[in-house]
């Protein structure tokens, strides 16, 4: 119930910025069973860390452990309803740290967060035939979701720590908690509610029971902490993706 990985990144030239792991390996415990009916699960990594900036600039570097523990308890009093509350942990430890606003070659910092999951599962079915396109049938799965992160000192330590996995532009719905998230270099203080709406149209399928057509999914975010120049509710995220034949998706 658990894997290990590894992952070598280097820069092969001078003008183009590369985040190098020189190497990093990494340990993740899959959720686990504790008994009473609640589940752990469990990271841990370990990576040599380098940036060169091209055209000059200051040379960012650390030697970073890192490990994540956290501990829930599904609450599921009917199949359509589940309440998932959550604690979890972040431990990290950099050393050899330099360049930047890093001022000390090792700092250690502790993390704690708290939250919960909630999912309301809904569903309808329509008998719609369309034989050119394989239809046979259709079922809406309408998934109303409420998350909610409170991460209230996540920031601190910034003036020690390298800036080397850090946030970056991307239009995906960034990452609620602790777990998972790769800018762990670049943490910012989260109390956060989010509320989403999934849909996903399906149709039967001969070889595996169901097969996806269309999923629509929603989000948005209620800060309740914000950043300079943050709103206190977020642009809406949208995820969109068609699969009008087994061959074929559309995102």
């Amino acid at each position: 119930n658990y894997f290990v990985s590894a992952i070598t990144r280097f820069q092969p030239n001078s003008f183009h910025r590369v985040q190098e792991r020189l190497p990093e390996v990494r340990f993740d415990l899959l959720p686990s069973a504790l008994g009473g009916g609640f589940y752990h699960r469990f990271s841990a990594s370990a990576a040599v860390l380098r940036e060169d900036p091209p055209l000059g600039g200051s040379t960012l570097r650390s030697d970073r452990l890192d490990a994540y523990y956290t501990l829930s308890r599904p609450i599921t009093p009917r199949d359509w309803l589940a309440f998932t509350p959550l604690v979890g942990g972040r431990l990290t430890h950099y050393t050899n740290s330099d360049g930047g606003r890093a001022r000390t070659g090792n700092y250690l910092r502790l993390l704690g967060e708290a939250g919960f999951d909630a999912a309301l599962r809904m569903s309808g079915t329509f008998d719609y035939q369309n034989p050119s396109w394989k239809i046979n049938g259709l079922r809406h799965l309408l998934t109303p979701r409420l998350g909610y992160r409170y991460i209230p000192q996540a920031d601190k330590g910034r003036a020690q720590i390298p800036r080397i996995d850090r946030e970056v532009f991307a239009t995906y719905l960034p990452l609620l908690g602790l777990d998972g998230v790769r800018s762990i270099d670049d943490l910012h203080a989260t109390n956060t509610l989010r509320l989403g709406f999934d849909n996903t149209l399906q149709t039967r399928d001969p070889g595996l029971g169901s097969r996806d057509l269309l999923v629509f999914n929603l989000a948005n975010d209620f800060r309740f902490k914000r950043r300079a120049g943050e709103r206190t509710v977020s642009e809406i995220h949208a995820e969109v993706a068609a699969m009008p034949a087994r061959w074929l998706q559309f995102d």
